[in-house]
């Protein structure tokens, strides 16, 4: 995709999405970065990082993408090479929330003047802070999601209900796993941006460490919660099943001597009590009624059914 740049009298932001090979001859010919960024821009990087050089920094991010539907989740790079007045944003998928920032600061004058300085940290600031902005919104989606998992639990306890804990699991899971990878990236960023750009800039990427714990409490506590949860939904259906199975139990246990009754007295001999008594079989039923009121009564007494 073409690449998009953004002016503001001496600030620069070079916005490019799945770079070509003309996008990656741009940048080695307007800029003199190091071959290292060459190499490493060419495709995506597993793991978060940031190097440092003398008149730039490369700095690698993976953000979460959670989606509503119950489909799997994306780990998204960003890719930041800045200088002291430029910066360039490389991504390898289209990151939506990173499109609608740029939309923002090339037409919002309001977030111009708010991110406008002699230097590009205010930039850099503003866009890291954006996109963890939105994974706030992410958290308190899975929030609500725990929330509603838990209400149907203590309502009814069904099998489907494992289906959206798994799924909300699934989502924690890989959002801890992304903002884990890089929590220690962001941690040295402040150090890295006072050195390069001033001490006037450390209170805004120490901002972005903030929420960046802020986030991770929260999933942590959302692990935390949803297992807390799958524990209680397991235990309520095997107390459940074991209550059906104990009715179960009980009523076979009040039919298999009234078989064995039935059983008996349908054998062949020729002589069984009461086979040639005219109420015979009226006074066997009635037997066999009173043995299963007594059982039941037996049975209730001591609390098994």
């Amino acid at each position: 995709m073409a690449k998009r740049i953004f002016q503001k009298d001496n600030l620069k932001w070079v916005y490019i999405n799945q770079p070509t090979q003309e996008d990656l001859d741009y940048l080695k010919n307007t800029f003199d970065f190091h071959p290292l960024i060459s190499e490493s821009i060419v495709n995506p990087t597993l793991h978060p990082a940031l190097e440092e050089y003398k008149d730039h920094l490369f700095l690698i991010l993976h953000f979460p993408v959670i989606f509503r539907e119950k489909v799997a989740n994306l780990a998204l790079e960003v890719d930041f090479i800045f200088t002291k007045n430029t910066v360039i944003t490389i991504t390898y998928q289209t990151y939506q929330r990173l499109e609608e920032f740029f939309e923002k600061i090339s037409e919002d004058l309001a977030t111009q003047k708010r991110l406008q300085n002699h230097q590009s940290g205010k930039l850099v600031y503003g866009i890291i802070d954006s996109l963890l902005s939105n994974l706030i919104n992410d958290v308190d989606f899975l929030e609500l999601e725990i929330t509603r998992i838990e209400d149907e639990i203590f309502e009814m306890p069904s099998h489907q209900i494992v289906e959206d804990i798994s799924h909300a699991r699934r989502d924690i899971l890989d959002f801890r796993r992304i903002i884990t990878a890089t929590q220690p990236v962001l941690e040295i960023l402040p150090q890295a941006a006072v050195k390069f750009y001033g001490d006037d800039m450390d209170p805004y990427f120490t901002d972005l460490v903030t929420t960046e714990h802020r986030i991770r409490h929260l999933v942590e506590n959302h692990k935390e919660t949803i297992e807390a949860l799958n524990a209680t939904h397991e235990s309520l259906l095997s107390s459940r099943t074991s209550s059906v199975i104990g009715v179960l139990t009980v009523f076979s246990a009040i039919l298999l001597p009234l078989n064995f009754i039935a059983s008996l007295w349908g054998t062949n001999y020729e002589y069984l009590p009461l086979s040639h008594h005219p109420y015979g079989f009226w006074i066997l039923a009635g037997a066999m009624v009173l043995i299963a009121i007594g059982l039941v009564a037996i049975f209730r007494y001591k609390r098994w059914l």
